[in-house]
């Protein structure tokens, strides 16, 4: 059985996170590239709402017994088949993109993408608050 206060305190962060993501959600590319420190803020930002994402489906596969993921894809792939979130396979694809995303901010796996980021902030934040809501929607 989940938590349900382990998932609300993370789900407060979450929200913090995306209240902050949305204060940019109109940046300019070159505002962007051009100020390294809102730079890093915002890529740290993003990466904390994405592991607050993946920390609090983690919790709920793990406290439900719905399968052990073996990677943060895999989080999103069991939430989608127990219609935890309750999407279309489009959106789920996004959500592993997503999911693997958090990857490269975390490990610098690759040299990430200002466009990428302005991309995020810009037209898929909305995407953050639609999770958000599946997760506060199952906890009650």
């Amino acid at each position: 059985m989940v938590d349900p206060e382990v998932v609300k305190s993370k789900l407060i962060k979450l929200e913090e996170y995306i209240q902050e993501l949305k204060e940019y959600n109109d940046i300019e590319l070159t505002d962007y590239k051009n100020d390294k420190i809102k730079k890093r803020y915002l890529e740290r930002t993003l990466q904390l709402a994405l592991e607050s994402i993946l920390d609090i489906g983690n919790h709920i596969i793990s406290d439900e017994r719905l399968g052990s993921p073996n990677n943060n894809a895999d989080i999103i792939k069991i939430l989608t088949e127990h219609k935890i979130f309750d999407v279309s396979e489009e959106k789920k694809e996004q959500y592993i993109r997503m999911a693997k995303f958090r990857n490269i901010l975390g490990h610098d796996y690759a040299e990430i993408e200002d466009e990428i980021i302005v991309n995020i902030l810009n037209n898929h934040l909305e995407d953050f608050k639609t999770i958000f809501n599946f997760y506060r929607d199952y906890i009650g």
